[in-house]
């Protein structure tokens, strides 16, 4: 589905992150619940490491999905490269730059108009390769998407750890067949922490949309 206006950008995030919480805040209470009545457990245990799992897959794929929508919005505001914030600027040449360099002479030739006058050349913005979690969605892959599409990365860097060792190397311990087991209150807390993040992603969109900070001169 096309995101043309802010209303649609908006319904499609919050759709994306509803059912998300739902099913997230679900398992939150049937680990608790089952660890109540049996600790240790094989049903307690497979919840909980589940839950671990279930958690990196909806942090990687909201957030693919909801900087993807923003990624769309953009590519419908048919934008000149002289009106790109840096971040998408440097999206848009790079690719034109690769393409040009590879033998493409329309690349080139776009390339040309966009520093002869930026303010006439049309932005063409790769939509299908600047949202890439490349499986994996570290803090060093969430800081490229963010800075790509012109946001600052910077308010994730005190959830570097969190994202890395206990969402990720946690995930992939899990989905490797090792013995990882969080108890309740550990997966609780890192439950809250990926909703928090969820929900910042969300806000940071949403401005970013409304005040048109993808322009260069939105401040």
């Amino acid at each position: 589905m096309a995101v043309r206006t802010i209303e649609e950008l908006e319904d499609r995030l919050d759709c994306a992150l509803s059912w998300r919480r739902i099913e997230l805040q679900t398992l939150k209470s049937q680990i608790r619940s089952s660890y109540r009545n049996s600790a240790h457990s094989p049903l307690t245990r497979a919840l909980a490491r589940s839950g671990i799992a279930l958690l990196y897959a909806h942090w990687e794929g909201y957030v693919k999905e909801s900087c993807q929508a923003y990624v769309d919005y953009i590519a419908k505001r048919r934008l000149k490269v002289g009106e790109l914030n840096d971040g998408l600027l440097k999206v848009v040449l790079d690719q034109l730059n690769r393409r040009s360099a590879s033998g493409d002479e329309s690349a080139m030739i776009a390339l040309m108009e966009a520093v002869r006058a930026p303010g006439n050349s049309r932005a063409r913005i790769p939509r299908d390769t600047i949202v890439d979690t490349k499986s994996n969605l570290r803090s060093t892959v969430l800081s490229e998407i963010l800075q790509c599409i012109g946001f600052d990365p910077t308010a994730f860097l005190t959830k570097n750890n969190l994202i890395d060792r206990t969402l990720c190397d946690g995930r992939n311990a899990i989905a490797h067949g090792r013995d990882y087991y969080p108890n309740p209150d550990e997966f609780d807390t890192l439950h809250d922490e990926v909703m928090l993040m969820l929900t910042q992603i969300r806000s940071t969109i949403m401005l970013h949309a409304q005040e048109q900070k993808y322009r260069r001169n939105s401040e």
